[in-house]
């Protein structure tokens, strides 16, 4: 009854986002781009390991008829898009699962200023029935950007979402809202110096007990600043508190970095860096000494290469060995567009943390993970990629002792035999290994996808994700 009740709460948030989003604009409408576009969508899916475990694999097919149609509404200061699309599901094996699934969309971009942008996202799928193998999600988010002055800038989301899918600590699914607020302020004093502020809270609550479930503050502060056009300096300063609802060892950190920068080029920097971080909780606090020394290349505003060479000194005031470590500093994003038929895409990112988001029960873990994917106009109407990535999550405390490797390939073909008709075709590999002391099994996977798309006309539509964002998703989240 309280799930029902949570989803109705949910309709009636996402009808009244409709109204209100539609109404200041009703008097503009004659001013109006407006385009209502009917969709038709047949597609197969199947997986030789549905529910992704190590013993006794589920090999199952999904057969999925969609019927729906997407409305936009654009003019100079605004951008809106409705989208409807019901589905049918036909499981072969997992008869008692056939049925349909409601889901809708509403994105909208926004100029209420001439110095104010706002992007807004509503997502809502109507499966409630928390099987293993299907994962779902109802989320909402906004974005938003004002220049307060000249020099200064304001920036601010809220990112909240009701999810079902597959925890990382133990690999069950399970349900859970999570939600993360963020504002930030920075003040530009010369071409390249910057000051500013960043606030972060967020949670992790689950529908029922969970030792992942977490609260989180986290404000900072940065400079950056030349002192020569040739020489520069940049820190950082933060406070994070984690605070489990299911247990004592919350968690307080204290980190920063000083980073001495040197300029080769107009978008090439050596660099000399040092971070150090002291974290105090119950089961024994944690010191680490961390220094480095790479490069920066900053190819565009949000695309460039950072490498930096170090170590992580670490010191434990518990059973935990001091250690130190060899550590990769990176942070890579780029598109390489070799020819007016290919591009590669690149990124790359490592990091550590005194408890992640999605498994902060777990303690101290660092993480590296990388991807590519290259796609190639073959013909005409038929275009491929192929891609590939690796993720690696060590959780390094002695009584966790565990180490996660992710291995995923796939490629696909897509074919425009006519302008309202599409068919795509694509396959995906996954293997998952883990050891140590741990609650979840290795599994392999091996799925295909093939789909039938009737369009009458190929829909306007706005993209919320950075590039690197919708990269990231396709080569991490399959």
């Amino acid at each position: 009854m309280e799930k029902k009740t949570c989803y109705k709460k949910f309709a009636v948030l996402f009808i009244s986002a409709l109204i209100i989003a539609f109404f200041p604009y009703s008097n503009a409408f004659s001013r109006m781009v407006t385009q209502i576009m009917p969709t038709l969508t047949i597609s197969e899916d199947y997986s030789d390991n549905y529910l992704k475990t190590q013993t006794n694999k589920q090999e199952e097919i999904i057969t999925t008829y969609g019927l729906g149609f997407s409305i936009g509404f654009i003019n100079k200061l605004s951008e809106i898009y409705v989208t409807y699309n019901p589905e049918y599901k036909d499981y072969k094996n997992l008869d008692e699962r056939d049925g349909f699934l409601h889901k809708a969309t509403l994105d909208g971009k926004f100029n209420p200023t001439k110095f104010t942008d706002i992007s807004t996202r509503m997502a809502y799928s109507g499966n409630s029935d928390n099987n293993t193998g299907d994962a779902w999600q109802n989320s909402a988010s906004i974005f938003g950007n004002t220049q307060i002055t000249k020099n200064t800038n304001l920036n601010y989301s809220e990112n909240y979402s009701r999810s079902f899918d597959q925890q990382e600590r133990t690999g069950n699914y399970r349900e859970h809202d999570t939600n993360q607020t963020t504002a930030g302020i920075t003040n530009q004093f010369g071409e390249n110096d910057r000051i500013g502020t960043n606030f972060l809270y967020s949670f992790d609550k689950s529908a029922t007990s969970d030792a992942d479930e977490h609260r989180k503050f986290n404000p900072s502060g940065f400079i950056t600043y030349w002192f020569t056009p040739l020489n520069g300096l940049d820190s950082n300063l933060s406070y994070e508190n984690t605070d489990f609802d299911n247990s004592s060892n919350d968690i307080k950190t204290y980190s920063g970095h000083l980073k001495y920068l040197r300029k080769f080029s107009k978008h090439f920097d050596g660099f000399l860096k040092y971070r150090h971080s002291y974290s105090q909780r119950e089961t024994g606090d944690h010191e680490i000494y961390h220094p480095s020394l790479g490069f920066d290349w900053e190819v565009t505003k949000d695309s460039g290469i950072s490498l930096g060479i170090g170590a992580l000194i670490h010191k434990w005031d518990n059973t935990n060995n001091d250690s130190t470590d060899p550590f990769l500093d990176i942070d890579a994003y780029k598109i390489f567009n070799f020819s007016k038929h290919g591009s590669l895409s690149i990124t790359g990112s490592s990091g550590y943390t005194e408890a992640s988001e999605t498994a902060a029960s777990l303690g101290y873990s660092t993480f590296y993970q990388t991807g590519a994917q290259l796609n190639y106009q073959l013909l005409k109407h038929l275009s491929s990629n192929v891609f590939g990535s690796y993720r690696l999550n060590d959780y390094q405390e002695t009584i966790i002792d565990r180490e996660d490797n992710t291995i995923t390939m796939g490629c696909g073909l897509s074919w425009l035999p006519l302008r309202w008709l599409q068919f795509k075709l694509s396959y995906t590999y996954s293997d998952f290994n883990t050891d140590g002391i741990t609650e979840r099994g290795d599994y392999t996977e091996n799925r295909a996808f093939l789909s039938v798309n009737f369009i009458p006309e190929q829909p306007v539509r706005m993209d919320l994700s950075s590039n690197r964002q919708a990269l990231e998703t396709e080569l991490f989240q399959h």
